[in-house]
């Protein structure tokens, strides 16, 4: 399937509201992401947060380093974003923008020092991940940090059979593409083909994770108790850069640097 930017935009600006409870609700696929841009953001960076959805990780980034720029396909995704930087009272900090990740006009080359693309949004773009790369290591300074999220083919191979559908397993398996929950058409990925499209583009890849590994497929309800929940959060941490396990949950994380 070809990428149409205006089907992604008008998906988005449906679910907006329903995005924004997803992406405040506590899911390790949101806090091991956040947890690894903690780790590498630094108070003087200047941040890209390209498919930045509804602000929560621009808010969190916010408070952490110099500035940010969010940018977003959905229109109503933006608005989200907008209410939510103005109610953290971040306004002065972070700047919201409407636009594809696969053309990145508003910026100039080198803008940047840490660029956060995670989620779905490397995915949606289709065959123009190619263009949403470069763009997206075109607008980032020499030694950067890249924060790359992507959907992972065998992630979702795992959970289509959890839910025994084998025929979406196969179409999967041969064409690299899918439905993503609520979202649109997504190409998916093994670690093999974002690595090589990162190293491709001048990258360094320092770390890959599984976000998360091992509770893709489990109730989580069962550990929304905050003493458990923790307990989850610091096993999946422990183990989610584990070689033997990576490519298990339905997300993948690319740490890389600009080389």
């Amino acid at each position: 399937m070809k990428y149409d930017p205006m089907k992604v935009k008008s998906r988005y600006d449906e679910i907006a509201e329903e995005e924004d409870r997803q992406e405040k609700r506590p899911t390790l696929r949101t806090e091991i992401p956040r947890t690894f841009i903690k780790k590498y953001l630094k108070e003087v960076d200047v941040v890209l947060d390209a498919g930045g959805g509804t602000g929560v990780n621009a808010i969190m980034m916010a408070k952490l380093c110099k500035h940010v720029s969010l940018i977003d396909i959905s229109t109503e995704i933006v608005n989200c974003a907008r209410k939510n930087v103005e109610n953290a009272h971040l306004s002065n900090k972070v700047d919201l923008f409407e636009g594809d990740i696969s053309n990145l006009k508003q910026f100039k080359d080198g803008q940047f020092s840490f660029v956060v693309c995670v989620g779905d949004a490397i995915s949606y773009v289709l065959e123009n991940r190619f263009k949403a790369m470069k763009e997206l290591v075109r607008v980032a300074k020499k030694n950067s940090i890249m924060v790359i999220g992507c959907d992972s083919k065998y992630g979702f191979m795992r959970q289509y059979l959890n839910d025994g559908n084998l025929d979406e397993v196969l179409k999967i398996n041969k064409k690299n593409e899918t439905y993503c929950g609520m979202g649109p058409r997504t190409h998916v990925y093994d670690i093999h083909e974002m690595k090589q499209l990162l190293e491709k583009n001048n990258c360094k890849i320092l770390e890959i994770a599984s976000t998360p590994t091992i509770t893709d497929t489990v109730d989580k309800s069962k550990f929304y108790e905050p003493k458990k929940w923790a307990k989850l959060k610091k096993l999946e941490l422990e183990i989610c850069t584990k070689p033997e396990l990576l490519g298990l949950g339905n997300h993948l994380l690319f740490i890389a640097r600009k080389k």
